[in-house]
């Protein structure tokens, strides 16, 4: 099982728009990833890894 910490920071490689998925580059791999604040996340921006939900990483700008 894996362990996030809060403090880990990720890549956005495709948009990730409000209550929509998309993907981040986060450990040396693509994960999808959603952000549960009314904010688009464009690809290039830095996030921080908030959770883990199932196999989708919840950030946040």
């Amino acid at each position: 099982m894996m362990t996030v910490s809060y403090l880990e920071k990720a890549i956005v490689e495709e948009e990730i728009r409000p209550n929509k998925c998309g993907l981040v580059r986060f450990q040396s791999s693509w994960w999808p990833a959603k952000c549960d604040r009314k904010i688009t996340l464009k690809p290039g921006d830095l996030v921080r890894v908030v959770r883990l939900d199932n196999i989708t990483l919840i950030v946040e700008a």
